[in-house]
């Protein structure tokens, strides 16, 4: 692989794009005569190959390699790869490799930015120094760019340093680079296992073990409220079975009583018809006790009668009494049953309640077990080493502290801008307030100023009627210069697009406005210097057409100014 063409824009002395060609396979030298750029050309190798010691190329920082009035430079090397033995690797099918390193001036002034290219792909600057170390190319090795003052140093070597020359050459110095870098990066991985198990031990492993012992804590709670609320619905069931089996004896009870008070409103009837026939009987008696003859049989048939009046009068209160209490005990009764009913309803209330209950308890459980299940997750990810951020998305531990540590020097980089504006602003004020006070005084002498032009405008315009100041004719005159102005801007648009519609009409040079102080187009313009594309013979007609299709990128005109 050796170098095919170089690119220079605005590389140092190369400030217009430049292209070198004619590479030889064995190009080993730069000749030229003094200040023709052959030191530059070496500088821009160099450049391409990652230079850190910008002293070897005679400049102090990046801005330095940048033309003068430029703020981009650019250099692009093809390599001509068709000697597969000294390929890359990767790269043995491509014929050309194409390497461009571009940097470009911060708006602010304090460095530059770089982009490397790799066969038209964005690289970064570790891709590209691998890419060189891999064909034995490293600029930053010590022996790589001898320079003229270091000849004498390197001849008078002694053996050591020709071996640590030879590897550099023979590029095994960057696999020992590879090895500490590697090394390095393995200790720095170590360093954040042994953080991470630190912090793993002091804060996430008790976490992890309270976790342990809520988890144990709920499943005996859990266990412990099946318990309870298995007894509950037994003692429930019981109080249920109780009061049911109570109401049927009081509902039978009732049946009982209610059937004895028939039977003695049955026998108050009958001893009231007997009563009415003794009533009849007594009547009967006392028409016969008004016949003497009759009185002695009378007598005795009226105490047989009182008597059983007697009798039947003491039968008639006993069955009154009775039927008091049968009433009475039936009201009991009833009162009862609807003591029992009450109580009923209250306890199949309090079965509806503990069905809700239990319900809301089966609930609890489901969202208890879906906690645990939560837990168990976290607790898995915490022995995986992964936590969870907050858009519930699972990460790793040390992810975590570097977000956190992100967003605290986040927040402390914006308290110290917002300290920093705060400072500005009181100084800004204090200088705004100044401002203030000066326009005031220069707004009080402007307004002076005005007052004392206003009275030399009226001065001037005494003076003017003084002399005869014709102001139709002035106005006309007026008129006139706006007319030849206006005819002048057509005259100028027409000429645009006569320009426009020839061949090279889009690249015409109007100047606006003179880009520099006592710029004149038609003294300082010479004339047309070259052409980036020609039309081949024939084929004039066509160009037009391909101008247009093209969109003014195909026809490039050069002109050349004094």
């Amino acid at each position: 692989m050796h170098i095919k063409s170089i690119h220079l824009d605005g590389f140092k002395s190369y400030q217009k794009h430049t292209d070198i060609t004619g590479f030889s396979p064995q190009f080993n030298a730069i000749t030229g005569y003094n200040g023709s750029g052959k030191s530059n050309v070496l500088d821009s190798i160099c450049f391409i190959l990652g230079i850190n010691k910008l002293d070897n190329i005679r400049a102090k920082s990046m801005s330095e390699l940048i033309s003068h009035g430029g703020t981009k430079a650019t250099v692009q090397i093809r390599f001509d790869n068709r000697d597969k033995t000294t390929s890359p690797y990767g790269m043995e099918q491509l014929d050309e490799i194409t390497v461009q390193r571009t940097i470009t001036a911060q708006a602010t002034g304090k460095g530059c930015a770089t982009s490397y290219i790799l066969n038209g792909h964005a690289a970064t600057n570790t891709r590209i120094q691998d890419f060189f170390r891999g064909i034995g190319l490293n600029v930053n090795n010590p022996h790589f760019l001898i320079m003229q003052g270091r000849i004498t140093t390197v001849l008078n070597m002694k053996p050591e340093e020709i071996l640590g020359m030879v590897e550099e050459a023979a590029g095994t110095k960057m696999y020992d680079q590879k090895k500490k870098e590697a090394e390095k990066t393995m200790y720095l991985k170590q360093s954040k296992l042994d953080e991470i198990d630190r912090i793993f031990d002091a804060s996430i492993g008790p976490r992890m073990d309270k976790f342990r012992e809520d988890r144990k804590n709920m499943i005996e709670a859990t266990r412990l409220g099946k318990v309870k609320d298995n007894a509950a619905r037994k003692l429930e069931a019981y109080q249920f079975y109780q009061a049911s089996e109570a109401t049927q004896r009081d509902i039978e009870s009732m049946e009982v009583v209610k059937n004895e008070i028939e039977e003695l409103n049955v026998k108050l009837e009958k001893v009231s018809a007997e009563l009415r026939a003794k009533e009849i009987e007594k009547a009967a008696l006392e028409n016969m006790r008004d016949n003497p003859a009759d009185e002695q049989n009378l007598s005795e048939a009226q105490r047989r009668k009182q008597a059983q009046a007697l009798n039947l009068e003491t039968e008639k209160n006993k069955i009154v009494d009775a039927i008091s209490k049968l009433k009475k005990e039936a009201e009991r009764t009833e009162k009862s049953i609807a003591k029992e009913r009450k109580a009923l309803d209250l306890k199949h209330k309090e079965l509806e309640d503990t069905k809700a209950a239990n319900n809301n308890d089966i609930q609890s459980h489901k969202n208890n077990e879906q906690a645990v299940e939560t837990l168990r997750n976290e607790l898995e990810s915490l022995t995986r080493g992964t936590v969870a951020n907050d858009k519930g998305e699972h990460v790793s531990v040390e992810t975590m502290i570097q977000d956190t540590r992100s967003k605290a020097a986040s927040l402390e980089a914006a308290i110290k801008t917002a300290g920093n504006r705060r400072d500005r602003a009181k100084n800004r004020l204090v200088q705004l307030e100044k401002e203030l006070s000066d326009e005031n005084s220069k707004s009080r002498t402007v307004l002076d100023n005005v007052k004392k032009h206003e009275n030399d405008i009226a001065k001037l315009k005494s003076q003017m009627e003084g002399l005869g100041f014709d102001h139709e004719q002035h106005s006309k005159m007026h008129e006139r210069h706006e007319y030849l102005k206006n005819r002048n801007i057509e005259i100028e648009e027409i000429n645009t697009r006569i320009l426009q519609e020839t061949c090279y009409g889009r690249f015409s040079m109007v100047f606006t406005s003179p880009p520099i102080p006592g710029f004149d187009a038609k003294r300082d313009v010479i004339g047309l210097l070259i052409h980036c594309v020609t039309i081949k013979p024939g084929y004039e007609e066509y160009g037009a057409a391909i101008d247009v299709a093209a969109g003014g990128m195909v026809i490039l005109s050069l002109f050349c100014v004094r």
